[in-house]
């Protein structure tokens, strides 16, 4: 799929623990994994052009156009639930 793509070209390094701490090569799948999962429930409930993709607390944000409009979102991929950012 073209975001599993596009995710495989992301900064691994950018991925850390809450605390700063590294993360292990199995919790860094993990969080690969909930990523693509986020990723690609934007792409099926329709939205396009993701920008600024990033966690936030056990969620992503982003902002995304959907009909011509350009607003943020947080995605849970574990409730596959898509919320406006107020």
């Amino acid at each position: 799929m073209i975001v599993a793509a596009a995710l495989g070209a992301m900064a691994v390094p950018a991925l850390a623990a809450p605390n700063g701490a590294a993360l292990s090569g199995r919790s860094l799948r993990m969080n690969g994994d909930r990523m693509t999962r986020a990723l690609n429930l934007l792409e099926a409930k329709g939205y396009t052009n993701f920008i600024d993709f990033r966690g936030a607390g056990g969620s992503y944000e982003a902002t995304v156009t959907q009909g011509g409009r350009h607003f943020a979102v947080r995605v849970d991929p574990d409730s596959q639930q898509v919320t406006p950012v107020e």
